[in-house]
């Protein structure tokens, strides 16, 4: 991670930011959750969470205005794919809008 040693107020730095794909820029979703490990001294990020997914601190790759991640092997589209299956196709004209 490159932000080592830096100081980061989750709820103004982590909280609510866009997760992006750090390979192809691709939106992944948004920080719900923020892990600390408090055995550290002083405590640090160890994951965050989006939706059920937990993304370990060894695979966040930039922290700036958007979260960039290495996307190895998560599934961060999970709620956006079952929210557009069952709630936003079901409502009319849905499928004529474009993307």
């Amino acid at each position: 991670m490159t932000m080592a040693g830096r100081v980061l107020h989750a709820q103004l730095h982590l909280l609510d930011r866009q997760l992006i794909d750090q390979a192809d820029g691709h939106l992944l979703g948004k920080v719900d959750d923020v892990e600390l490990d408090l055995d550290s001294d002083p405590p640090v990020v160890s994951a965050l969470f989006s939706g059920r997914e937990r993304i370990p601190a060894q695979q966040i790759a930039e922290i700036d205005t958007a979260v960039k991640v290495v996307n190895q092997g998560l599934d961060l589209e999970h709620h956006d794919d079952w929210t557009e299956r069952h709630i936003i196709d079901k409502i009319p004209g849905a499928g004529d809008a474009t993307e």
